[in-house]
């Protein structure tokens, strides 16, 4: 079976799937050629979004002052900054201080946007590892500012425990918080999970222990996988270059004999050279990671001193007793002092540590100016011989010093890594307890109630199928739903059959493994009365029709999907000119959307598109779009990219990045954007960002609140088929599985269908479709990271429904 649109590490392929293009012209789709949009930019990194630093403005004051003001940050793609005078350092080449320098002023100046853009970058990590407890402080103070991306960003913080003591109440509240609503009438996707949990807090401490110890176990053998990638990459290149090394070697070795020259004396200075070099090198390096400490120091304590400053000046002005208001004033003014000395002797210890490495590299300038000098007074002597020797020997002589440099830097870097390996992770076989195994119900879908979780049927009592996920099913023994077993696929998902009383059962999942460590859930199944209908989803019932007042805007759709690749590197697929040209008739037949087709797209076509919607669209517009072809995980294991026709394997620059297309997102005006990727789009964040509507814990009256509040909000998500890792390339037909499962919700869809639910619906139907595949597929649902989600929800709605709510 192929695979394909996910990927477990690099430089692993993801296959999306292509067969022969389905008629377009007859669906009255526009479909773009490839080439269509080569003339709207002179390469496609002109359409890459940008921190943009734009010149100040002349302005008036009277008739006589003229001066000029502030230059004003921006986020603008690169072709506009440039024509618009302004300095800009694109993402791809930055570092994080250069990001900073645009946005820094107006951060410290207040402004809530330039705030949430300085803690993006510092948890970004540009150039550096990510500071998520910097990142926190400037969330925070832009969330306290009623900024939603600062709480949406500060409160996944808390919910992964980044920079901040993990506590997912705090989270809670801040997605509550961006989302506008307050109150318990909000239910968000952690709730169940945060219930359920309650029940483990219940379980032995042993349990307790071996779940963290198997936590740590995990993390440690994540960081050892990823050093050893680095530490075999460090192989690889350290063999190239002394490969390069002997072969630089022996081309000198030949020039040194046809000069004819006595270079005895030289090569006893190129000896002295290697070893001052080696020790310089090595001192060096250690320097700088003592400079880089002290810089972080220093960097940490002036952002405590600012923060003691304001509490001072705060409350030098407030009513407090003053007996009171002395002491703290006091005790403030004593750590903003011990701050200050601090801050005083990092700065010191840096410039004492610059002057060093400035004396060592004059140092080590010196000899080799004396060894430049001792060659060209060889040269020199030997006037009547070959010009074209000499030179080319000093240019392999330069090239050698280079590269045993560089090869002492490689075997430093290796050296610095096996350490990290031997102390700081764990060989397999290791002394912790392996990490127990998960469960996840899929259908009938948990959901949060009052009580004991529960899930709804839609039907009478009576047998009922339970399908449900395992994690790690490799090391499963067996499953048991009240205590009968259960069938379980390679895949980890399995299958049994409940009896369900007309006044609801209790059922209990257990998955034992072979040392008889067991991961339990237990949750309500209710059933519908006998003979009662099911709720009807017409425009009548509460849940799924469109509220009074509620305008959901325009609907636009650019649809990609690539399977004829320039490069043999990248095969051919099978199923993404099918699945992108269905989703794009499904779209435009039975939704009315506004939609552009791309087959077998280049980098630049894909650019432009997404620059084209860009400039174009409103506040009142909503965008989906659709991605199915190759696609590759970055080296670092967490950025994703999308494979244009025309990438290079091995060459990021060729292809997308995520990064990139979350740039973009983030300065378009339209009011909800969609992601639908067939393949990995790394950087989303949680599913519990995204308040979603439970009828089961709702009343019926909260549904319109619910939609006028997701309708106005802005929104960014992804739906993906799956996570890291590969997803099949064709299921059953001409459809993948994931295709097949996204088309078939839309085309039974007859009411107002929130994201969240579709997504849900999706999860079933790739459980059942999917449960002999050889490959786990679990799609995900989430806001994404960085590309300016504040809250609301993308909503489906057919067309002819929107022709009755045009008409009410």
């Amino acid at each position: 079976m192929a695979l394909k649109r996910g990927f477990a590490r690099a430089p692993m392929r993801v296959l999306v799937a292509a067969l022969v293009a389905l008629p377009v012209a007859a669906a009255g789709l526009l479909t773009v050629p490839p080439t269509a949009h080569a003339a709207a930019a002179r390469n496609a990194e002109d359409l890459l979004v940008v921190d943009c630093l734009l010149p100040g403005q002349i302005r008036k004051l009277g008739r006589q002052a003229n001066f000029m003001s502030a230059r004003r940050p921006i986020r603008t793609v690169q072709a506009d900054c440039e024509i618009r005078g302004g300095e800009y350092a694109a993402y791809d080449r930055a570092n994080y201080q250069t990001a900073l320098g645009v946005w820094m002023d107006q951060a410290v100046a207040g402004n809530a946007q330039a705030q949430n853009y300085v803690g993006e970058i510092y948890a970004k990590g540009l150039g550096t590892a990510p500071d998520h407890a910097m990142a926190a402080s400037w969330f925070r103070k832009a969330a306290e500012q009623g900024d939603k991306r600062a709480r949406i960003n500060l409160g996944y913080l808390y919910e992964q425990g980044l920079g901040v003591e993990k506590n997912l109440g705090e989270a809670l509240n801040l997605y509550r918080a961006a989302s506008g609503i307050t109150g318990d009438e909000l239910v968000f996707a952690s709730t169940v999970q945060v219930q359920l949990e309650a029940r483990d807090r219940q379980i032995s401490g042993l349990r307790q222990t071996v779940e963290q110890q198997a936590q740590e176990s995990a993390d440690l053998r994540a960081e050892n996988e990823q050093l050893r990638r680095q530490l075999g990459e460090r192989r690889r290149a350290l063999e190239t270059a002394q490969l390069e090394l002997q072969q630089t070697r022996a081309r000198l070795d030949d020039v040194r004999a046809a000069t004819g020259a006595d270079l005895g004396e030289l090569d006893r200075l190129r000896a002295d050279l290697n070893a001052r070099s080696a020790d310089i090198d090595g001192e060096s390096a250690r320097l700088r990671a003592q400079q880089q400490e002290s810089a972080l120091r220093a960097q940490r304590a002036e952002q405590r001193l600012t923060e003691l400053r304001q509490r001072e000046a705060a409350l030098a002005g407030s009513t407090t007793p003053a007996a009171d208001s002395q002491a703290m004033l006091a005790d403030i003014r004593a750590q903003t002092s011990q701050l200050s000395e601090a801050v005083a002797a990092a700065q010191q210890s840096a410039a004492t540590l610059q002057q060093q490495l400035a004396a060592n590299q004059a140092l080590l300038d010196r000899q080799r100016a004396a060894y430049q000098a001792e060659i060209d007074r060889l040269q020199a002597q030997s006037d009547g011989r070959k010009q074209e020797d000499w030179q080319l020997m000093k240019l392999l002589e330069n090239q050698l010093t280079a590269k045993e440099s560089e090869i002492r830097e490689q075997q430093e870097r290796i050296a610095s890594l096996e350490r990290r390996i031997g102390t700081g992770t764990l060989a397999a076989g290791g002394s912790l307890a392996g990490t127990l195994p998960t469960l996840e119900i899929i259908d009938p879908p948990i959901t949060a109630t009052r009580g004991r979780p529960a899930a709804v049927l839609r039907s009478a009592p009576g047998l009922h199928e339970v399908v449900g996920k395992v994690s790690a099913p490799q090391g499963i023994d067996r499953i048991t739903l009240n205590g009968a077993p259960a069938d379980l696929a390679a895949s980890g998902v399995f299958r049994g059959r409940v009896d369900v009383a007309a006044g609801g059962t209790v059922v209990q999942v257990a998955a034992v493994d072979a040392r008889g460590a067991s991961a339990e859930l237990e949750f309500m199944i209710v059933p519908q009365a006998a003979g009662a209908p099911a709720p009807a989803a017409s425009a009548g019932a509460p849940a799924g029709s469109v509220p009074d007042g509620v305008d959901l805007g325009t609907f636009h759709a650019l649809v990609i999907g690539n399977n004829t690749y320039q490069t043999s590197s990248y095969p051919a697929l099978a199923s993404a000119v099918n699945d992108a040209t269905a989703v794009a008739q499904t779209l435009k037949q039975r939704y009315g959307y506004r939609t552009t087709l791309l087959l077998n797209a280049t980098r630049l076509d894909i650019l432009t598109a997404l620059n084209t919607l860009r400039e174009d669209l409103t506040a009142d517009d909503n965008l989906l779009v659709y991605y199915a072809g190759h696609g590759e995980l970055g080296s670092d294991g967490d950025q994703g990219y999308w494979i244009p026709v025309d990438g290079q394997p091995s060459a990021p620059q060729t292809w997308i990045s995520n990064a990139a297309i979350s740039a973009i997102l983030d300065t378009m005006r339209a009011r909800h954007v969609l992601v639908v990727a067939d393949s990995c789009y790394a950087g989303a964040m949680t599913r519990s960002a995204v308040a979603t509507f439970d009828n089961t814990v709702m009343p019926d009256d909260a549904w319109a609140a619910w939609v006028k509040a997701m309708a106005g909000g802005r929104s960014r998500t992804a739906l993906t088929s799956g996570g890291v890792q590969p997803v099949p390339d064709t299921g059953s037909g001409k459809h993948s599985y994931f295709a097949r499962a996204f088309l078939n919700v839309l085309e039974d869809n007859n009411r107002l269908l929130e994201a969240q639910r579709l997504f849900r619906e999706i999860n079933t139907a790739l459980a059942l479709s999917a449960i002999d595949s050889p490959v786990p597929q679990s799609p995900e649902y989430s806001p994404i990271r960085y590309a300016g989600h504040e809250s609301g929800e993308f909503f489906f709605l057919p067309r002819d429904r929107r022709v009755a709510v045009a008409s009410r």
